[in-house]
């Protein structure tokens, strides 16, 4: 009995501690799950670029603009509401203020000299004609601009920015026809000029308005191409500026002139004066000849100016005025016609033309212009 009582007990003892031990035990039949691992996604490749050393390159000077905060640009095309647009979606975009200096391209060129023989640069950017980036381009006072990535963009412009200038230093922005410009309600279809060289006739003496050549480089940018091209000659050119031409002191001003019904006819500065006017009133009677000698094809263009105290931020603007948004925003101000196909021709009017016949000026003309045009060429020669 003893011997049965004693077996008993041990065998309780054993269940008390098989008891204990299960407390703190897992269960044989539910397990530990390790963790999956983690599934494969399904979802689809971006057809984006990886990014490169380039968009960090370029992150980096956006970063450096915006610390920078502010950017001068010297322009003549950037004026009345066309400033004032380019200005505002500017800064609602990067946060960097925008000041525009305006005035006539040779006028802002020459500051631009002084400023750089003073050893104190103000301007960041120089906004003009590819004649007057050449004219500060060949004082050394402009830089490259071959890392701005919108320029780089493939298949979306009709001319590329760097196509007059394979350094990059004046890139185009937009293109501007010169030719003769008529105010229609004073000037019957069938008695408009068909040729350039009817505007030295005696009937039209006293009847033009024209910027005053010795300021003005846009008689160099359609005259002179007519002249090299032998389609006139010099008699009949100082012809034409002896014609007893109203001299303005601006192109605006010389614009203005037609318009109000002062003087029949314009020569000498493209359709950039008069487009904002009969873009923000489309019943102006302003029209732009197709001439028979052809109509010029000149660009407005951008650079940046050498030792700018804000070069980052020069680099930010001039490579936004070559993107959608930009090009929409001045050229839609400005009334003119882009280089970027996916942006409208927003010529206003009468003022837009389909030439019959296009005359491109190269780079090594525009070179010739800009030194004829510092002799005094024209001005000469029209007894200015």
């Amino acid at each position: 009995m003893k011997k049965t009582c004693g077996l008993i007990g041990v065998v309780l003892l054993a269940l008390v501690l098989l008891a204990g031990c299960s407390s703190t035990a897992t269960p044989m039949s539910t397990p530990v799950a390790t963790p999956a691992a983690p599934a494969k996604s399904t979802s689809p490749t971006s057809n984006l670029p990886p990014p490169t050393s380039q968009d960090a390159a370029w992150a980096k000077i956006i970063e450096a603009a915006k610390k920078e905060g502010r950017v001068s640009v010297y322009s003549f095309n950037m004026t009345g509401d066309a400033g004032l647009a380019v200005t505002r979606a500017f800064e609602a975009k990067y946060g960097v203020k925008l000041d525009i200096i305006t005035g006539g391209g040779a006028a802002l060129a020459e500051r631009i000299k002084t400023e750089k023989r003073m050893g104190t640069i103000v301007a960041d950017v120089m906004d003009a004609n590819t004649f007057q980036i050449s004219n500060i381009k060949n004082i050394g006072a402009t830089v490259s601009a071959e890392d701005l990535p919108a320029t780089k963009e493939k298949g979306v412009f009709f001319i590329e920015p760097s196509a007059n200038d394979p350094q990059h230093h004046k890139l185009i922005h937009t293109m501007l026809y010169y030719s003769v410009v008529a105010n229609a309600s004073q000037i019957k279809s069938s008695d408009e000029p068909r040729s350039v060289k009817e505007l030295a006739l005696p009937k039209w003496k006293g009847k033009i308005s024209a910027y005053d050549p010795r300021q003005s480089s846009g008689h160099y940018n359609y005259f002179l191409p007519l002249l090299k091209r032998k389609l006139i000659d010099q008699d009949t050119l100082q012809a034409i500026g002896r014609n007893d031409i109203a001299w303005a002191a601006t192109s605006l001003d010389s614009a203005q002139n037609l318009i109000r019904g002062q003087y029949p006819l314009y020569f000498g500065g493209g359709t950039s004066p008069f487009a904002p006017l009969v873009a923000t009133e489309p019943t102006l009677p302003v029209k732009l000849l197709d001439i028979e000698e052809g109509v010029v094809v000149y660009n407005l263009a951008i650079g940046l100016v050498k030792d700018s105290p804000h070069p980052n931020a020069a680099k930010l603007l001039v490579n936004w005025m070559f993107t959608q948004e930009g090009q929409k925003t001045f050229v839609g101000a400005k009334g003119l016609v882009p280089i970027r196909k996916d942006v409208p021709d927003f010529t206003p009017g009468m003022l837009r033309l389909t030439p019959t016949k296009l005359i491109v000026p190269s780079a090594e003309e525009e070179d010739e212009y800009v030194r004829l045009f510092q002799e005094g060429y024209l001005a000469k020669l029209w007894g200015r």
